[in-house]
């Protein structure tokens, strides 16, 4: 026995204006909110600039009343491959450093399935499609 498949009745259009008036003003409150506090943030990131004392790990601080402010200090390292490849060659151990890797070429593939249309199928299933929803009011 197939399952029995219930539906709702249909919503209140009275009910639905509202519930979307309400979703949209709060959405707009929000915003407010969010562009006061960035203001507010700035301000202060500017006290904390002029004012402010920096600790043995470079973080700023400003004491406000009872309140204590940080803009923490982050540090990323990143490697620089062109300059360490330009230093290796220039020092000859780009040999003994180099590494390849073997990657199927997905532009290879396709002109395969593009002569020999006989592939086009079997290429074609090697692509997943992905479904994603977004809210919009």
């Amino acid at each position: 026995m197939a399952p029995r498949v219930v539906r709702k009745p249909k919503e209140d259009p009275q009910h639905l204006e509202r519930l979307v008036k309400e979703y949209r003003d709060g959405k707009d409150l929000l915003e407010k909110i969010e562009k006061r506090q960035n203001e507010m943030k700035k301000q202060l990131t500017e006290a904390i600039e002029s004012n402010g004392f920096i600790d043995d790990k470079g973080h700023k601080w400003l004491k406000v009343g009872p309140y204590e402010i940080k803009r923490e200090r982050r540090v990323s390292r990143s490697f620089d491959s062109a300059q360490a490849e330009k230093w290796v060659r220039d020092n000859g151990l780009w040999e003994t450093v180099k590494e390849v890797i073997e990657v199927l070429s997905e532009e290879k593939l396709l002109a395969l399935a593009w002569e020999d249309k006989s592939l086009n199928d079997t290429v074609t299933s090697f692509y997943v499609e992905k479904e994603t929803w977004a809210f919009k009011a």
